[in-house]
């Protein structure tokens, strides 16, 4: 699913493919939004990013965590002004998994992303773990895993993530869980998810779906960040968030 054989593109056409021309150049290539503080804890750090839930393992920097962040909240708003979610889901899906890649995330595949489709009778949570688990490392893993555990606890990001990844007839929402690799770079593992179902809590990442037939689609693949195509587009990018993305970002 949705295969870049093609030569990586200009940066002109990057930023135009981003929606970021023309470029501002008054702020530096390691400009930091304020959105986030750098925080280097050595524990795992999540986030809602709109209807995204990013977490990073103690091990990745402020830097790199606030990378992480800016690329998730500004892909999911313009590519939301692009594509409607529920009615072209697949225009969207392909818009922001190609954003990534504009923004300097390197996939590690020839196809970017791969599909699963569960009937499920278990949380979705569950679901997603028993996907990641045979397909990342321990870290990304673990950062995943305590990323729902923080967002089962906090009310307010509860609120927040099921706001922004409601539709008329179910969800969509991802999870972004992030570590270092062997070689130190820092690798994303973007797991894309929808569903269709009567109800829809909440907390629809936690509950048993016993009582409901429901089948959740996966959609997920690796992508390592690439710092000096980033650096080349980051400014531009973050001077967009800065503009309209304050209210959709929740630490946990």
């Amino acid at each position: 699913m949705f295969d870049t054989s093609m030569e990586y593109p200009t940066l002109e056409q990057r930023l135009a493919f981003l929606g970021l021309l023309p470029a501002p150049d008054a702020r530096g290539p390691h400009a930091t939004s304020r959105l986030l503080a750098a925080n280097t804890s050595a524990n795992v750090r999540a986030s809602v990013a709109g209807s995204s839930i990013v977490a990073v393992g103690g091990a990745v920097s402020g830097d790199d965590e606030q990378a992480v962040l800016d690329c998730a909240l500004y892909l999911e708003q313009y590519t939301d002004t692009r594509y409607n979610r529920e009615t072209q889901w697949y225009e969207w899906l392909q818009h922001y998994t190609l954003g990534l890649w504009h923004l300097g995330w390197i996939h590690q595949r020839p196809v970017m992303l791969e599909s699963q489709l569960t009937v499920l009778y278990e949380p979705i949570t569950s679901a997603i773990l028993d996907t990641l688990k045979p397909n990342v490392s321990v870290p990304v893993y673990d950062a995943a895993m305590e990323a729902f555990k923080s967002l089962k606890g906090n009310l307010q990001a509860s609120i927040l993530f099921s706001q922004k990844s409601g539709r008329e007839h179910g969800r969509h929402f991802q999870t972004m869980p992030c570590a270092y690799d062997a070689n130190g770079q820092l690798t994303l593992m973007l797991l894309h998810a929808w569903y269709e179902a009567e109800v829809s809590p909440e907390q629809f990442l936690f509950i048993k779906w016993l009582e409901h037939e429901v089948t959740l689609v996966q959609h997920y693949g690796a992508f390592t960040l690439d710092k000096k195509r980033f650096n080349q587009v980051a400014a531009a990018m973050r001077v967009k968030i800065t503009e309209r993305s304050r209210g959709y970002l929740m630490r946990m």
